[in-house]
């Protein structure tokens, strides 16, 4: 089957580079659909097979400060093997660590030290996937003709879908099939993504222009750090980015949890909440890919940010479920032309040589803001309670869109014409 994909897309060149994003959004929806699925199969497997719920946190954990760590320092090596290279090996990788879990166990050789290794394996290369993906997707989405704001939107819809059906998906598959069988489709999901990319994306077309550059690799790395911080308009995005990231992990994490618990008093009200989210953010993001190109980026990114804290606040007044799940939806689609518009602006702005390890530093920073952000809230609902925790995080937001709205670097966004 395979195999014949590949000879359809390759017959000529002209036509395989026009399938190429098309190619590169599948191969990302099969790997994310799988590692969704993983979010919920290795911390059962641990549970199952240890009984500890300590340790699950430990594993957890491991694996979020072994992405962000390596994310970080991974930077020049996605600009020295390219854009493709990086994302077959980031997929084959997370492939292989998945899949040796449940054949290590089944061979009586998986103690915890061992399964924390592969739990790592599994996760370490996230962020240069990540950097490597959104990095091919200029030129693929010119070689068919389409615009960058459509290509960001698409990419960063197929990950809320799988986000959306990957659990669940998971959830039902551990209950019929077994951890173990779960863990090895969530390993050949990433194993056919890293098949796909690299049977049918022209190498040439995704290799950095720097893949071959010599120098030394800190040297590479500052480099790297230099331009997010001497760039204006990248600064302000970044820094914007994080903390939104730190606002959102605290909404989601922790008042969402806080509310459904203290107020609709039903786990299922929980879920009902973040599936709304999920279907709005699917429609708002639907909706940029079909008129993002034509809109104006800052206007977007300044008018997302006001209604996704105006949402917020909202929320203070503690609805009911059905009100509060059309809060949620409404939060989902205003918030979800976010970020593949702060991806087109890196994608623009980032020299291609440097692109790697720009993008896997903005990355790194995000992920960090995500506990820090959680905990703060933490502190703030056990301090002064849900609603004025709901209240601030919505002035919080104002603030960063008024810092954004008042930075002169952020009238140098555009839209692709």
């Amino acid at each position: 089957m395979l195999m014949s994909i590949l000879m359809t897309i390759d017959g000529r060149p002209g036509r395989r580079r026009r399938w190429g994003i098309y190619v590169l959004l599948g191969a990302v929806a099969v790997a994310s659909v799988g590692e969704a699925m993983m979010v919920v199969a290795v911390p059962w497997f641990v549970l199952q097979t240890t009984g500890s719920v300590a340790q699950t946190g430990i594993l957890v954990a491991l694996g979020a400060v072994a992405s962000g760590a390596v994310g970080f320092v991974s930077g020049p090596l996605v600009d020295r093997w390219g854009f493709r290279a990086t994302a077959v090996l980031s997929y084959a990788v997370g492939g292989i660590g998945a899949a040796c879990i449940p054949v290590m166990h089944a061979l009586e050789m998986l103690n915890f030290p061992v399964l924390a290794a592969l739990v790592v394996a599994a996760n370490v290369l996230d962020i240069p996937a990540s950097a490597a993906v959104t990095g091919l997707v200029p030129e693929l989405s010119a070689d068919a003709d389409m615009p960058l704001e459509r290509g960001n939107a698409l990419l960063g819809g197929v990950h809320q879908v799988a986000q959306l059906c990957g659990p669940p998906l998971g959830g039902a598959a551990v209950a019929l099939f077994g951890v173990a069988d779960v863990l090895l489709v969530d390993a050949a999901a990433c194993l056919l993504a890293a098949l796909l990319i690299l049977g049918c994306i022209a190498a040439g077309r995704a290799a950095a222009p720097g893949a071959r550059a010599a120098g030394a690799y800190l040297a590479e790395l500052r480099s790297g750090l230099r331009t997010l911080r001497e760039h204006r308009l990248l600064r302000a995005m970044a820094v914007s980015g994080t903390a939104f990231n730190g606002l959102d992990s605290g909404l989601a994490g922790v008042v969402l949890v806080t509310y459904a618990y203290q107020h609709l008093g039903s786990a299922a009200g929980l879920g009902v909440l973040l599936t709304a989210f999920g279907l709005g953010a699917v429609a708002g993001t639907v909706g940029y890919a079909v008129a993002g190109h034509r809109l104006g980026a800052r206007r977007v990114y300044l008018g997302s940010g006001f209604a996704v804290a105006l949402s917020i606040g909202a929320l203070a007044a503690l609805p009911s479920l059905a009100v509060g799940a059309v809060l949620l939806a409404l939060l989902g689609a205003f918030a979800a032309p976010v970020g593949p518009l702060r991806t087109g602006v890196f994608q623009r702005s980032v020299p291609r040589e440097q692109y790697g390890r720009v993008a896997a530093a903005v990355d790194t920073a995000g992920l960090v803001a995500v506990p820090l952000g959680a905990s703060l809230t933490v502190v703030l609902v056990g301090a002064v309670g849900l609603r004025p925790t709901i209240v601030a995080l919505a002035c919080a937001y104002l603030l960063v869109v008024c810092g954004c709205w008042a930075a002169p670097a952020l009238r140098g966004m555009r839209a692709d014409r």
